[in-house]
């Protein structure tokens, strides 16, 4: 029996209240109807404007993608039709041409496309006659990616000190004279100025980005640059 008051007291001492109870309650309520009470409208708002601003921040950054992906994409499509023409001239031992107009001109004499392969019925050289076309291959007409045009050249256009019998359709002379590379027999390729080297530069519909698609006169080797910006 020793100890009983005492742990009978101990007992009483811990046990809480119905005050302390009601305290308790009172204060998980109150913490209840605050996290139920929701968002206030300025809340809404504010959250409303920040996700829009980040949306139209993404939709800006994949418009930009998509522009370069395009010009990436052109850039490649004309550089592999520049090394097919190489390809069909050494193995069909006869010239194939690439002709473009500048600044996204439609091509005329090739249904409009933005540039056109054609082959020639024989090899050219400066002292032959007037070049003519295959009869048996049809001007292949070739349009690049929507929202992409052929923009700049580093060389001139056709006639410009070059050789004017050179020219066939759909090349042609004049103040919008078109680009003519000629992928020659003997693995060479040169616009229709001899040993000519340059490149042709792909781009967007506004200019930028760009991409320069290098070829090399002596040995016909295409190279696709770096996209520029502006």
């Amino acid at each position: 029996m020793q100890g009983g008051p005492t742990s009978l007291q101990s007992a009483l001492k811990l046990s809480p209240s119905r005050a302390e109870y009601g305290v308790v309650l009172g204060v998980r309520s109150e913490i209840f109807r605050r996290d139920e009470r929701g968002y206030t409208l300025p809340e809404i708002l504010t959250a409303v404007a920040i996700s829009g601003i980040l949306a139209a921040i993404a939709v800006i950054i994949f418009l930009a993608l998509l522009e370069r992906w395009r010009v990436e994409a052109a850039a490649d499509q004309l550089a592999s039709d520049m090394r097919l023409a190489h390809s069909n001239a050494t193995q069909g031992l006869t010239d194939w041409r690439l002709v473009m107009a500048s600044d996204g001109i439609p091509l005329a004499g090739c249904s409009g496309a933005d540039y056109c392969l054609i082959e020639l019925k024989a090899a050219y050289s400066a002292d032959d006659a007037s070049p003519a076309l295959a009869p048996d291959t049809p001007p292949s007409p070739k349009g690049l990616p929507r929202g992409t045009k052929i923009g700049e050249f580093s060389f001139d256009p056709d006639c410009s000190g070059g050789d004017p019998d050179a020219v066939v359709a759909p090349s042609r002379c004049g103040p919008e004279g078109t680009r003519t590379l000629e992928f020659n027999s003997n693995g060479t390729v040169r616009t229709l100025r001899p040993g000519q080297s340059g490149t042709v530069r792909v781009s967007s519909e506004d200019g930028s980005p760009s991409c320069g698609v290098v070829f090399q006169a002596p040995t016909a080797r295409i190279r696709i640059g770096e996209i520029v910006y502006g």
